[in-house]
């Protein structure tokens, strides 16, 4: 009798710990839930289950990133899906970070005409196209080899970075850091 009191006891114990825990979880996500619902399938943001580390991962352009904590999280996103312009096929993602000045990055997905298509060339087209300029530098960024310029006209002297990888991407943010830690922080 005394055993089987026990293993109720227990049992009962386990059972609220497990739905105490899911509650704490499903409230905690509460604002990844509110985000993803304006995504297409295959995009989303996500958060740890403890602490506050947000990602990306868009499984529609192939690649994945963590958030920068100094964002505090993400405020709005909105997902542009792919369309032509210029000759060019792009889907872009916007990003606004919770806090912090400047806590904001797109990230625009081109398709590939040919695989053996040089950054350089593409990058500089892309920038005549667009009546764009600024002085581009070859670097690497963690793992990533990328192209980046700062725009010296149009965008606010707006940091870009090119890589090329399944598609070419294009980050533009008005912060340097937050590019690089997206980039170095992420599988393209």
């Amino acid at each position: 009798m005394m055993k089987r009191f026990a293993f109720l006891v227990v049992s009962v114990s386990v059972l609220v710990l497990v739905a105490g825990g899911f509650f704490y979880w499903w409230q905690t996500q509460a604002d990844v839930r509110a985000l993803n619902k304006t995504l297409p399938e295959g995009v989303r943001v996500v958060k740890s289950l403890l602490g506050n580390e947000y990602g990306v991962i868009n499984k529609i352009d192939g690649y994945e990133f963590k958030i920068p904590m100094e964002w505090k999280g993400v405020k709005m996103t909105e997902y542009k899906p792919e369309e032509v312009e210029k000759n060019r096929t792009a889907s872009s993602i916007y990003l606004e970070g919770k806090e912090g000045s400047g806590s904001i990055v797109s990230i625009d997905a081109y398709k590939k005409n040919k695989s053996d298509v040089s950054i350089e060339e593409w990058a500089k087209f892309l920038f005549s196209d667009y009546g764009l300029s600024g002085e581009f530098k070859k670097e690497q960024v963690g793992e990533y080899n990328v192209l980046s310029v700062q725009e010296e006209q149009h965008l606010a002297s707006a940091y870009i970075y090119f890589l090329n990888y399944s598609k070419i991407y294009v980050l533009t943010s008005r912060f340097d850091e937050f590019i690089r830690y997206i980039i170095a922080n992420g599988k393209w």
